[in-house]
Formats: C-alpha cells, sequence, structure tokens
C-alpha cells in the first residue's frame, strides 16, 4: 500500500497523513506545514535557509550525505591479432624475439652505470688517500705551537 505524503512548505520534510497543519492563504494556496514550530516561524516570516534544522539549510550548505559512487575503471588489454599473410604463432614469435632485443640494451646502460660509478668510487679513494697523507705530514709537526702576531712582532723588536 502506497501512503500518500505532503511536503512541508518551511522545512520540506514529508508529512504523513493525520500529521501537520494545513493553512489556506488569502490567495487560496494551500500550504501544510509539519508541526506547529514550522507554522509559526512561517508566521513569523523567517527564513528557511537560515535555520540548521532545515532541508532548505542543508541542500544550500550542501550538508546532505551522498552515497560516493565511484566509477569502475576499465582496464585496456592489449589483443594480438593475425595478419594476413601471417599466422598468430608466428606474430608471437617475432614479438618475443623483439622484446628478447630490447633487453640488451637496458644492460648497456647498466654495464655503463656501474663503469662510471667504479671511476666515482676511484676518484673518491685517491682524495681520501691523500687527505690522509697530509694528515700525517701534520702529525710529524707535534712541537709546532700557533703565535699571536702580536708576540711575533715582539719577538722581532728584540
Amino acid at each position: 500500500m502506497v501512503v500518500k505524503t505532503d511536503l512541508c512548505y518551511f522545512t520540506e520534510c514529508k508529512v504523513f497523513p493525520g500529521h501537520g497543519i494545513r493553512f489556506v492563504r488569502k490567495d487560496g494556496k494551500l500550504l501544510t506545514f509539519l508541526n506547529a514550530k514550522a507554522f509559526s516561524l512561517h508566521m513569523q516570516r523567517k527564513k528557511a535557509q537560515r535555520l540548521r534544522w532545515t532541508l532548505v539549510w542543508r541542500r544550500k550548505h550542501k550538508a546532505s550525505a551522498k552515497k560516493v559512487v565511484k566509477k569502475k575503471k576499465t582496464k585496456t588489454v592489449k589483443v594480438v591479432r593475425a595478419i594476413a599473410g601471417l599466422s598468430l604463432d608466428e606474430l608471437k614469435e617475432r614479438m618475443a624475439s623483439k622484446t628478447g632485443g630490447a633487453k640488451k640494451p637496458t644492460s648497456k646502460k647498466e654495464a655503463t652505470i656501474k663503469a662510471v660509478k667504479a671511476r666515482r668510487r676511484t676518484a673518491e679513494e685517491r682524495k681520501k688517500r691523500s687527505a690522509g697523507f697530509n694528515k700525517g705530514s701534520r702529525g710529524s709537526n707535534k712541537g709546532f705551537v700557533k703565535v699571536p702576531k702580536s708576540r711575533m712582532r715582539m719577538r722581532t723588536q728584540r
């Protein structure tokens, strides 16, 4: 059984049979209100958009709970079809041979990268060795002490 419901003129909520207030304006329009609260606010000329509990406010501020439906993404599938004069098996063999050839340049790339890294390592090792050598030479002058310039001047004046 289908129940005929009206919408409240103020709140836009459903008004079920036997509930609510009906009001006839001077122009003859029949207004249905959910309850005395909605009727009273309408008669006070309050705006439903400014009352947070009304559906009008919720619609204006997009506060209604909406179900978010994600679209299913279709995956593209690569289809291999036979060409006139070539069977599917022959095509697959050719494609396999092409992909086999494509792996060789990547190995060349890897080899060049390894060579560059090795060069860098050797350069870094050289730097470390030279820095270590300089440190050792400084260590041999342990008796040397830095003297401020003002004292140096005093020594030369004597």
